[in-house]
C-alpha cells in the first residue's frame, strides 16, 4: 500500500482538484453545535493560518479525488464558502462573489462547468440549492441530510449577515459607502482565512486501499456508526457492475425501513440483534470486528439479503402495527406489551421467531403462543419484580435465536421453542417476590409513572374475569374506588393507588363518579352494569385491608392464571 502525504492550503486544494464523496460515506450530519464551533475557530484566527486536520483521498479513474476521511469538514467548508459568496452579492460586490465561485464551481478540460465537490446522497440538493448561483432549476427532495445541509448554510448565512450589519449600522461611520467597504474588508479577511486553512492531504493508490484505511480510521474511535462501517464493508465486496448499484439500493432500503418507523430506532441495534439471532452473541462495540471476519466476497450478497429481510421484521417488534394487523392482532398485542415493559433482551429470539414464521417454518398460532409466553414471563420478571439479569437472559434468547435459525423443519423448531419455554419457567420469580412487587404497582395523580402498566393489568384481568368495562377500551379511564381526594394517614397514597382499588370506566361514568364516597360509586357502577369484586359488594365503605386483600387476590390470579408461563 503506497501512502503519500503533504501539507496543503485549502485554496490550493480546491483550485487544483475535483472531489467526490464515495458511496460508502455517511450522509452530511454536522449540527448547529459543530457549525458554531467551526465559526468561532475561524473568527478567532482571522488573518492567520489554522490547521483543521488531515484528509484522506484516493484518485478515481476519472481523475477526481474520492474522499475517504474528511468529508464532513470538506462539505462544511464548501457550504461556508457558498454563504460568503452570497454575502458578497448582498454587499453588491459581484466580482468578489463570482471570483469566490471558482472554488465551488469551475470549468473542466472540456470547458464544462463542474462543481468542485460531487456527492451522491444529497444530489442534486447541495449543488442546486447551495453551490449554484441563482435559483435551482430542478425540483428538490428534502430528506434528513438535505435538512442538515440547509441548516448549516442558513446558520452561516445568518452569522455573516449579523456581522455585516454591525458595520452597516455603525453609528461612528456616516458615509454609507464606507460602511459597506468596512463590511467588505472584514468579509475579505474571513475569505482569506478560510482559504488559508492548512490541511494534511493523504493520498492513496487505489480504492481497495481506501476501504481498508476507512475501516482502520473509523474502528479506532467513534467517528462512524456500526451501520456506516458495515455499509462500507458490503460495498467493498460487492462493487457495482452496471448502472444500477444494487448494494447501495439494498442498504438504503434497510436504513429507510428503520428510519421511517414511528419509533426512534437505531440501525446499529438492528445489526447487532440480527447477528445475534443468527450467529454470535456480540456486543455493539465488538460487532464489526466479528462480522467483518465472517462476511467475505463470496458470501457478502447472501448476508446483505439476510439483513434486508430482517429489517422489516425487526422494526415490527418495536412497531407492531407495521406488519401485524387485525389478522394477527394477538401477536401485535404481545409485542406492544413487551414494548411497554421496555425490555430488549428477547429481541434476537423474537426476531428469529418472526423470521421462522415468515419462512413458513412455524405457523401463526405457534408464533402467537410463543411470543405470548415471552410476554407473560417479562410481565413477572421485568414489569412486576424488576428482576435483573447478569447477561444470562440475553444470552438465552440469543442462543435460542441461533438454534431456531439452524432448524431443519417445523418439528425441530417446535422442540427449540418448547425448550425456551422450559427455561423461562425456571426463571419465573417466586410467588412471594411476585406478590411483593405487585403490591408496589401504584397509580395516583401524583404518581403516574406506572399508569400504562396499570391500565394494561386492569384490561387483562377484567377481561379474564368477565368484568369488561363499558365503552371502547381506548377511551376507558382509571377510576379509584376509594377516592384519591380522601388520602390520609389510614388510606395512604400507596394503598389508594394499588391495583385492588382500581377499575376501568368510560369517561361519562368517570365524570359521574367524581369524588363521591364508595357507597354512592358502588350504586352508580352496578346500575350501569359494571361488575365489582365480590368482597366489595357487601360493604358500603372500603378499608385498607379490603383493598390490600383484593390486590393480593389479583396478584395470585395474575401469576397462576392470566400471565402463566
Amino acid at each position: 500500500m503506497k501512502i503519500e502525504s503533504h501539507d496543503v492550503s485549502l485554496e490550493k486544494l480546491l483550485q487544483g482538484n475535483y472531489f467526490q464523496i464515495p458511496k460508502f460515506q455517511r450522509p452530511y450530519s454536522w449540527e448547529a453545535e459543530q457549525i458554531n464551533e467551526f465559526w468561532t475557530d475561524i473568527n478567532s484566527n482571522l488573518g492567520e493560518t489554522y490547521f483543521i486536520g488531515s484528509m484522506v483521498v484516493y484518485e478515481t479513474k476519472s481523475g477526481k479525488l474520492a474522499v475517504v476521511d474528511g468529508q464532513q469538514r470538506l462539505t462544511t467548508v464548501a457550504i461556508f464558502l457558498s454563504a460568503i459568496r452570497d454575502q458578497f452579492f448582498s454587499l453588491d460586490s459581484e466580482d468578489s462573489a463570482i471570483g469566490l465561485q471558482q472554488f465551488i464551481e469551475r470549468k473542466d478540460v472540456d470547458n464544462q462547468d463542474v462543481f468542485v465537490l460531487e456527492t451522491e446522497s444529497s444530489f442534486p440538493y447541495l449543488q442546486e440549492q447551495v453551490f449554484k448561483i441563482g435559483d435551482p432549476e430542478l425540483p428538490l427532495e428534502v430528506g434528513p441530510e438535505e435538512k442538515a445541509i440547509s441548516a448549516a448554510f442558513e446558520n452561516f448565512a445568518a452569522k455573516l449577515k449579523k456581522k455585516a450589519d454591525t458595520f452597516l449600522d455603525d453609528p461612528t461611520i456616516e458615509d454609507q459607502d464606507k460602511k459597506k467597504e468596512a463590511a467588505l474588508d472584514w468579509l475579505r479577511i474571513l475569505r482569506k482565512t478560510l482559504l488559508s486553512l492548512s490541511i494534511i492531504l493523504v493520498t492513496l493508490d487505489d480504492e481497495d486501499d481506501a476501504y481498508l484505511i476507512f475501516e482502520t480510521l473509523n474502528t479506532r474511535g467513534k467517528d462512524l456508526a456500526l451501520s456506516d462501517l458495515l455499509k462500507n464493508h458490503f460495498v467493498r465486496h460487492q462493487k457495482s457492475k452496471g448502472s444500477v448499484d444494487h448494494t447501495k439500493l439494498k442498504w438504503e432500503k434497510i436504513l429507510d425501513t428503520i428510519h421511517t418507523s414511528e419509533i426512534d430506532l437505531d440501525p446499529d441495534n438492528f445489526i447487532v440483534h440480527s447477528w445475534q439471532s443468527r450467529y454470535d452473541m456480540v456486543t455493539k462495540g465488538k460487532a464489526f470486528k466479528k462480522i467483518r471476519s465472517v462476511i467475505k466476497q463470496q458470501n457478502s450478497k447472501d448476508h446483505l439479503d439476510m439483513f434486508l429481510t430482517d429489517a422489516g421484521l425487526w422494526r415490527s417488534i418495536f412497531e407492531p402495527g407495521y406488519m401485524f394487523g387485525d389478522d394477527k392482532k394477538e401477536i401485535g398485542r404481545s409485542l406492544s406489551a413487551l414494548r411497554e415493559f421496555r425490555v430488549v433482551q428477547p429481541v434476537p429470539g423474537i426476531l428469529s421467531l418472526l423470521r421462522a414464521n415468515s419462512d413458513g417454518v412455524i405457523k401463526d398460532g405457534k408464533l402467537a403462543k410463543a411470543i405470548h409466553k415471552v410476554e407473560n414471563f417479562h410481565f413477572a420478571f421485568t414489569a412486576v419484580t424488576s428482576s435483573r439479569s447478569s447477561g444470562g437472559i440475553s444470552g438465552m434468547y440469543s442462543s435460542f435465536g441461533r438454534k431456531l435459525f439452524d432448524c431443519n423443519g417445523s418439528q425441530d423448531a417446535a422442540e427449540e421453542i418448547q425448550d425456551l419455554m422450559s427455561k423461562l419457567r425456571e426463571r419465573v420469580p417466586t410467588p412471594t417476590e411476585f406478590d411483593v412487587g405487585f403490591e408496589q404497582i401504584v397509580y395516583t395523580k401524583s404518581n403516574t409513572s406506572q399508569r400504562a402498566l396499570v391500565r394494561y393489568i386492569l384490561q387483562k384481568v377484567f377481561s379474564y374475569e368477565g368484568m369488561t368495562a363499558i365503552g371502547q377500551s381506548s377511551d376507558l379511564t382509571i377510576e379509584h374506588l376509594h377516592p384519591q381526594a380522601k388520602v390520609d394517614d389510614e388510606f395512604t397514597a400507596d394503598i389508594v393507588g394499588q391495583v385492588g382499588n382500581l377499575i376501568l370506566v368510560d369517561p361519562k361514568t368517570n365524570g359521574e363518579l367524581g369524588t363521591k364516597p364508595y357507597k354512592e360509586k358502588k350504586k352508580i357502577l352496578i346500575d350501569k352494569g359494571y361488575k365489582l369484586p365480590n368482597e366489595f359488594l357487601d360493604v358500603d365503605a372500603l378499608t385498607p385491608e379490603l383493598i390490600t386483600n383484593n390486590t393480593l387476590r389479583i396478584s395470585e390470579l395474575a401469576r397462576t392464571q392470566v400471565w402463566r408461563v
